[in-house]
């Protein structure tokens, strides 16, 4: 085993040079991500002020079983994220735009592929989760027309991490705020302006997506040149079947490792909802307080990815190891603040969300455990960011599928002891075992730069 390079003090020049380099990548991808869950957050308030708390917990079951589709093929943004700021690095540009290539390649096929496999993933959906008819009615009217957005959603993703790869954080921020400023303004306008309910929630979603694209590639062009000028590689050498294959088993990793993320938050939401239509209202609640707790923290994960793809490129295992240990340090800052703010303001918040008595007393008695995630997350976050930047997606699957293994008794034993509180005590042990199990494996991720 290769050791680790020594630390070098933490007021050198090199380290505030570092220092000011994550937060010029971070500061951008924060502002940018903290748009997305305001999705979230207009979706479940526009839901909150219907009749029924069922309309909160449809449009939550809809977009996480979404979510658990699409974002397990999450690996197209990582990986090109990865890929891409290795050969950035290594002063590559036909390497960029190899990856790249291949990269869009797959995100139409698999696009295509969610949209052919929609209704049998809404009736197996139906079979397995424990929420009352008419949420699941719901969810199944959200996924039948989120679904045609999948095509969009995965050049979206491959767009944006070249864009991460390349460092091009103000890019990064133009296409996030765009997509996500366009879906909040057409779901005010179906829901509120036109009457719609559910399915304008959904539509709303489609409509960004693909206008979404069209902002993509004009940031990509501005980032690697106009196409005619772009070193095109053989197509041959695209659709490389070993390249492919490699491609695949990085892909691979990563899914398994997002479905498990998505697996523990869906176990969450189907033992609250097990519980009732109230509990599992709060619960969607304090999973859009956490999308601004994960997307805020995940700017410091994305400037590790570059950061660290970037030194890995180089071979430069000195600067390798000042962005992980300044980047930590940073994220930990910002989370102790994040917690903070939770504690003392998520009261309000949350009544700003929904009118329903009874789901707000229920989300208040949950805020001691909402506050405490960031302080306890932001291992998980900024580990992945690293292990991504690195592309060590296998030790990243090993890591998720050992944690998912302790937390399914976890959560199994906390809801029946403990009712609510016991499931969310449950998904923080989750969340604290993949940030530890990672940080154990950080060799591996030296290895690398001196490979």
């Amino acid at each position: 085993m290769i050791p680790d390079p020594p630390s070098t003090p933490f007021f050198t020049p090199d380290r505030r040079a570092m220092r000011k380099k994550i937060w010029q990548l971070t500061l951008p991808v924060i502002l940018a991500n903290i748009t997305v869950p305001f999705v979230g957050m207009v979706d479940t308030a526009v839901m909150g002020h219907f009749d029924s708390a069922h309309y909160i917990g449809a449009v939550a079951m809809g977009s996480f079983l979404f979510s658990l589709i699409s974002i397990s093929f999450g690996f197209l943004r990582m990986a090109t994220t990865g890929l891409v700021a290795q050969s950035h690095g290594a002063d590559d540009r036909p390497g960029v735009v190899l990856n790249y290539l291949r990269a869009v390649a797959m995100a139409l096929m698999l696009g295509v592929l969610m949209v052919v496999l929609a209704q049998p993933i809404i009736m197996l959906a139906r079979q397995f989760l424990s929420a009352s008819e008419p949420v699941l009615d719901g969810m199944a009217v959200y996924m039948t027309i989120v679904a045609f957005a999948a095509p969009a959603v995965f050049l979206n993703m491959v767009g944006l991490g070249l864009l991460f790869g390349l460092q091009r954080v103000n890019s990064c921020l133009i296409q996030l705020v765009a997509i996500n400023c366009i879906n909040i303004a057409v779901n005010l306008i179906l829901v509120i302006g036109l009457g719609m309910k559910i399915e304008g929630v959904a539509l709303a979603t489609v409509l960004a997506q693909y206008t979404g694209t069209g902002v993509t590639a004009w940031l990509v062009i501005r980032a690697v040149g106009h196409p005619r000028d772009w070193p095109w590689p053989p197509v041959r050498e695209v659709v490389s079947l070993s390249a492919l294959a490699e491609y695949f088993g990085l892909g691979r990793d990563l899914t398994i490792r997002t479905f498990g993320i998505m697996l523990g938050e869906m176990l969450v939401l189907n033992s609250s909802a097990s519980l009732g239509d109230v509990e599992l209202a709060a619960t969607q609640l304090g999973f859009v307080l956490f999308g601004i707790i994960a997307y805020g923290l995940d700017g410091f994960a994305h400037a590790a990815e570059s950061l660290v793809g970037e030194a890995i490129g180089r071979r430069d295992r000195a600067r390798l190891k000042q962005a992980i240990e300044e980047g930590t340090i940073m994220a930990f800052a910002m989370a102790v603040v994040f917690g903070g703010i939770i504690f003392f303001g998520a009261g309000l918040f949350f009544r700003l969300m929904t009118s329903l008595p009874e789901v707000l007393m229920t989300i208040d008695s949950l805020i001691p455990w909402l506050a405490a995630i960031p302080v306890i997350s932001v291992f998980a976050f900024m580990m992945d960011g690293v292990f991504v930047g690195a592309t060590r997606a296998r030790i990243m699957r090993d890591a998720m599928v050992m944690s998912v293994v302790v937390f399914i008794p976890a959560i199994y034993f906390g809801h029946m002891m403990f009712g609510l509180h016991g499931i969310w005590a449950a998904f923080l042990f989750l969340l604290g075992v993949r940030g530890g199990t990672l940080w154990l494996r950080l060799d591996r991720v030296y290895e690398k730069a001196a490979a």
